[in-house]
């Protein structure tokens, strides 16, 4: 039974981290989207999106 209590609980985990890389992959995108209608240079907006992408992973 601890075995199957382990693998449930590393299943679980791997399903919340996929879920929640997810999120933040459609956060980003929704994000590029709205900054697209209020910015036309791409170059800035990726560089936007990369200032963001960077303070996320610290």
């Amino acid at each position: 039974m601890l075995l199957d209590a382990l693998l449930k609980f590393y299943i679980g985990q791997s399903l919340r981290q996929d879920l929640a890389k997810l999120f933040s992959e459609r956060v980003l995108e929704s994000t590029a989207e709205v900054l697209a209608r209020h910015i036309e240079s791409k170059e800035e907006i990726l560089t936007i999106i990369q200032e963001i992408q960077a303070e996320a992973t610290l």
